[in-house]
């Protein structure tokens, strides 16, 4: 019962840090303000957590757990492999929906083993997704033959990492949903076969559809 306890108070914690981080950004964003927003003591988030940083890195392992939970349970389906895409963005354009750009800029200047954590993720889980699906796409006429499924990942990845730094640019003028789906886009769009495409059209606005 008190390990239980324990788990409740540990995510509780992770949830409520993880939401002001999403809407604040995270350097501006104390351990008090966290205690505030979740209603307990700043002992109770030690007691769990040793300081900011070893929280910040729970939060971001918590977030790339879900999702790769999302990309196996869309892999799980019987869906073809451009829908199995279509899922998983929308996934990750809902999640990711409200994310105040400052975030990432924090990671990057002040939080680099998480920020670390989120490269390994990309490099390795997100490529190897991406891997999979071009490989299923291509043996069922959707993908193009042509394309080398290590190659065309590597570029998803670089497209993911140029996404999140027009995100935090000065001048940038749009949110996460509108450069994910464009990314998605100018991915599928590359490598779909004519049939591909036409599914793909019918489709691709799934991705922003609440």
């Amino acid at each position: 019962m008190y390990l239980h306890s324990n788990l409740e108070e540990s995510v509780k914690i992770l949830q409520g840090a993880a939401s002001l981080f999403m809407r604040i950004g995270i350097k501006s964003v104390s351990m008090d303000d966290i205690a505030r927003e979740i209603g307990v003591s700043k002992k109770t988030i030690y007691k769990h957590f040793s300081d900011k940083k070893h929280l910040v890195l729970k939060v971001i392992e918590a977030d790339l757990n879900r999702g790769m939970l999302s990309c196996n349970t869309c892999y799980s389906t019987d869906e073809n492999a451009v829908q199995k895409m279509i899922d998983i963005s929308k996934h990750i354009s809902h999640q990711h929906r409200d994310i105040n750009p400052t975030v990432i800029f924090d990671l990057q200047k002040y939080y680099p083993s998480a920020w670390a954590k989120m490269n390994t993720f990309q490099n390795d889980f997100i490529s190897s997704v991406i891997i999979q699906n071009i490989e299923e796409g291509q043996n069922n006429a959707l993908y193009r033959k042509e394309i080398e499924p290590k190659i065309a990942a590597a570029m998803y990845v670089t497209l993911i990492q140029g996404m999140m730094q027009q995100l935090i640019q000065g001048d940038n003028n749009y949110d996460f949903k509108t450069l994910h789906l464009q990314m998605v886009s100018y991915h599928l769009y590359g490598i779909c076969t004519e049939e591909g495409r036409k599914y793909l059209t019918d489709h691709i606005y799934e991705i922003t559809n609440e």
